[in-house]
């Protein structure tokens, strides 16, 4: 439910556009469904769930629901269409959250300049802005995050159902929404008619009271716990530059280039607490976790490294065997700092060719597909000392200078995994990609007039995706692969090959 009262008016050289609304949002989920367990169907090919034994299917269903309430407003002030003064305040209620603390209020204030209209510029100098903004934001949660929810098991004790505690996160009755504020400044121009032109921004941003999932001790029964804590700062810059080298009768070329760095800090986690495990984000083989540590950047992969003395020499045991770190370390964050593309439009008479190369930088992926590899010999770094064994060199555990001949490489090897020296399994995610590639041909007026005159007009193109992996140092992985769909970014298991897709588009319009 929606509803919204505007008004909009001008005073000689200043105008007034405002609005005051509200918006009532309910979700309800409901599923249904049917359990046959293991057993097999009756009639083999049968794929219903009536074509199963009744005394071992179950039925169950699930029920959810929550509700957000608000209010919000805004005004637009303009004076002389070159200078605009933007005010918004939103209020929302969360139904998910504790009464007493459920409502948050954010605003938000904007100032733009049109400097092209408010002076007088050098003709080349198309169109200039400058522009500033402070904002705030607010979110709420999933449903029942608050409560202990219960359910009935599938059987019965001396005819009596039996229940148990069905949460697998401990509830926290005292959740408060998030707390989000953002300041930018930026400016936007175009020179030469349009033929090029950029728009630059910087930014700051703080989320504090995040509703995160905690990890806890499996023995406690639960395998994480809901807390609002911490206090992280992202801080980043987005550019962009665009312009038309060529424009003739015949042909024209347009391109666009856009490079955007972040840079987050971890700054709170709570009274006493250094660092945290993100809910979901621990790898099933190697020992990588990823975990926000205050001071650090957030989502960091923290794992054991190779043992090394001041001048980084590696320790090895009397045998030759890689020694390794005390303690876990930070192995690097998961999160890309730098991303971009570039884009690039050809059209010559009726024909059009595009390309877009996108690139991330900046992160790193501890990769289970690699540590399941090399325990199994089938990495191609184990080939090293298969005849005539592996040369190590470094020092001893006293810190001597130590080295040693024919290491046994499968031994050599087998330490690395059963110490789980995650060291070996990070690598960087950095790559360049060309994203898409398309080639079209759009069909003449003066062919549609004469052969098709019930068409206005036709185009068909060819169009493929991630047709290549130009730059990447992921070996025998996608460096975009994923463990999960959490928080938690930088881990990586068995992910499925990267897919090329090839296709085409046919516009027509009548």
């Amino acid at each position: 439910m929606n509803y919204l009262i505007g008004f909009n008016k001008k005073f000689s050289d200043f105008s007034v556009n405002a609005t005051v609304g509200g918006n009532r949002q309910r979700d309800i989920t409901k599923q249904y469904g049917t359990d046959g367990g293991i057993r097999p169907f009756i009639i083999s090919g049968l794929y219903s769930t009536s074509n199963v034994n009744s005394s071992t299917r179950t039925f169950a269903k699930d029920y959810s629901e929550y509700q957000v309430n608000s209010v919000y407003g805004t005004a637009d002030l303009g004076y002389k269409d070159w200078l605009f003064l933007n005010f918004t305040g939103r209020n929302d209620w969360f139904s998910t959250l504790d009464p007493n603390n459920n409502s948050y209020f954010y605003p938000s204030v904007s100032l733009s300049w049109m400097l092209s209209d408010c002076f007088k510029l050098p003709e080349w100098v198309t169109t200039a802005k400058v522009r500033a903004s402070l904002a705030s934001a607010s979110n709420g949660t999933s449903p029942y995050q608050t409560k202990l929810s219960y359910a009935l098991n599938n059987f019965n004790v001396q005819g009596q159902s039996m229940g148990y505690i069905s949460n697998s996160s401990v509830p926290n009755a005292y959740l408060k929404p998030v707390k989000i504020s953002e300041k930018e400044i930026g400016a936007n121009a175009s020179f030469l008619n349009n033929r090029l032109g950029f728009d630059i921004a910087v930014y700051e941003k703080k989320t504090s009271d995040d509703i995160v999932q905690v990890s806890t001790s499996q023995t406690s029964g639960f395998g994480s716990a809901y807390r609002n804590i911490g206090e992280i700062r992202n801080r980043g810059l987005e550019f962009m530059v665009f312009g038309v080298p060529v424009s003739t009768k015949d042909f024209s070329w347009n391109t666009s280039f856009n490079l955007a760095y972040n840079n987050s800090k971890v700054l709170y986690l709570g009274d006493g607490v250094k660092s945290l495990t993100i809910d979901g984000a621990q790898s099933r083989s190697g020992q990588a976790t990823i975990r926000n540590i205050v001071g650090d950047s957030y989502g960091e992969i923290v794992g054991y490294k190779y043992k090394t003395d001041a001048k980084g020499n590696r320790v090895y045991t009397s045998a030759g065997l890689p020694v390794r770190s005390d303690d876990v370390e930070v192995l690097g964050s998961g999160v890309y700092k730098w991303t971009g593309g570039f884009h690039n439009d050809f059209n010559y008479k009726n024909f059009t060719l595009s390309f877009l190369l996108d690139f991330k930088l900046g992160a790193k992926l501890f990769s289970g597909t690699n540590y399941s590899l090399y325990s199994s010999g089938l990495q191609k770094n184990t080939l090293n000392g298969r005849e005539g064994g592996i040369t190590v060199t470094g020092v001893d555990a006293n810190g001597n200078s130590f080295s040693k001949t024919g290491v046994n490489a499968q031994t050599y090897w087998q330490s690395v995994i059963d110490n789980n020296i995650t060291e070996e399994f990070v690598y960087d995610a950095s790559f360049v990609k060309l994203r898409e590639l398309t080639f079209g041909y759009n069909f003449p007026k003066s062919f549609l007039t004469s052969k098709m005159p019930f068409i206005k007009s036709l185009s068909f193109s060819l169009v493929g995706r991630n047709l290549w992996t130009i730059i990447k140092h992921t070996p025998n992985i996608d460096p975009e692969s994923a463990y999960n769909n959490s928080n938690g970014q930088g881990l990586e298991l068995n992910g499925y090959p990267a897919t090329r897709n090839v296709g085409f588009n046919l516009n027509v319009k009548f």
